[in-house]
């Protein structure tokens, strides 16, 4: 088993579960007063990411599609890991007082980031060897 997909499934699970906890004060991820629809989209990427970690990990017999927007799939969880990193640092770099939920989230984005990175890399074609002089 690669460790690219199971830290994508780990990000992803904890980009889910810090939207249960509190973000600021006492509002959760998904009240959708204080940041609008934030922590609903941290919740949906989470679940695309934790979904493609997981059947990369678990279940590579399962037919994924090769490309998206002409990305990787590999490629599609890092971008949604890292708006998510990004967003949730930003947030916490603000100076208001953050919760553990917020701090969940970034840890999470910044984990299903490497994993993904990990992944594209391991699957990217090797160059030919040393150079040859012609």
């Amino acid at each position: 088993m690669k460790p690219g997909p199971l830290m994508m499934l780990g990000g992803g699970v904890l980009m889910v579960l810090s939207t249960f906890l509190d973000w600021r004060g006492n509002t959760s991820g998904l009240s959708t007063d204080s940041m609008g629809l934030f922590g609903i989209l941290t919740l949906l990427f989470g679940l695309a990411v934790a979904a493609v970690g997981g059947i990369k990990a678990f279940a590579p017999q399962v037919g994924l599609p090769e490309r998206v927007l002409n990305f990787s799939i590999s490629q599609v969880a890092v971008i949604l890991a890292f708006t998510v990193f990004l967003w949730t640092f930003g947030v916490q770099l603000g100076g208001d007082s953050v919760k553990i939920g917020m701090a969940l989230a970034w840890i999470g984005g910044a984990v299903a980031t490497v994993g993904g990175v990990m992944d594209s890399m391991a699957a990217a074609p090797r160059s030919g060897g040393a150079p040859r002089s012609f």
